[in-house]
């Protein structure tokens, strides 16, 4: 029986929780960094959500996962109901697992979001670059990869993503998908501040300087 999914939200996030301090920023989005996902509907063409409904049950988000290096294992299996993710060091696998028969609602967004990562002395991503699948169908409408900030991407499959050959989603399983590799670099350390304990120490090297400048200044004056 081929199921559609109408006027259904799917809330899932992925907040990348990605080099949170300065000391550890060469983790951002590496192995064993956690990840969180978003995921969910617009109206296609708005940033109008659409509500949450249907029978057919949904695991909701956010989800929070940590990066592996196991490929064959996706750490977000069936993620929103539609795809199976994987995050690598640095990349993102989508692999079409569909629980059903196409998605007639909206655009389906996938939001990769860390809300630590960006900072002064923090990674960030500045770009990335998309592979397809070695055996991947194409995609009637290809799906949109954005960086909207240093901290998050949205990855957006339009409406009629599927393939116009084959609109059943169920009947490709592991025919359909994509990876993301992120380019992934550091931004500028923050400028060394004098800290408290550092002043009066500065301030006694000035004054000794200023000292030193006058008995100069009257040895000067005692030779002439």
């Amino acid at each position: 029986m081929k199921e559609r999914l109408i006027g259904v939200g799917l809330g899932v996030g992925v907040a990348l929780t990605l080099g949170i301090s300065w000391t550890n920023s060469a983790q951002a989005f590496s192995l064993n960094s956690q990840v969180t996902a978003e995921n969910f509907l617009v109206f296609p063409g708005t940033s109008t959500k659409i509500p949450y409904g249907g029978s057919v049950p949904i695991e909701q988000g956010p989800i929070d996962v940590v990066v592996s290096s196991d490929t064959t294992d996706p750490e977000l299996s069936r993620f929103g109901g539609i795809w199976d993710i994987n995050l690598g060091n640095n990349s993102i696998s989508f692999t079409l697992n569909s629980l059903f028969g196409n998605v007639t609602s909206g655009d389906d967004i996938y939001r990769f979001k860390a809300p630590s990562f960006g900072l002064p002395g923090q990674n960030r991503v500045t770009g990335f670059t998309v592979t397809p699948l070695a055996s991947s169908l194409a995609f009637s409408n290809n799906p949109v990869i954005t960086r909207v900030a240093d901290n998050w991407i949205d990855v957006v499959f339009p409406l009629g993503f599927a393939p116009v050959d084959q609109p059943n989603l169920t009947l490709i399983p592991g025919q359909l998908g994509f990876k993301i590799d992120l380019e992934v670099e550091p931004t500028p350390g923050p400028t060394p501040v004098p800290t408290p304990a550092l002043l009066p120490g500065l301030v006694g090297m000035g004054l000794a300087a200023l000292r030193q400048r006058r008995e100069d200044g009257r040895a000067d004056k005692t030779r002439r």
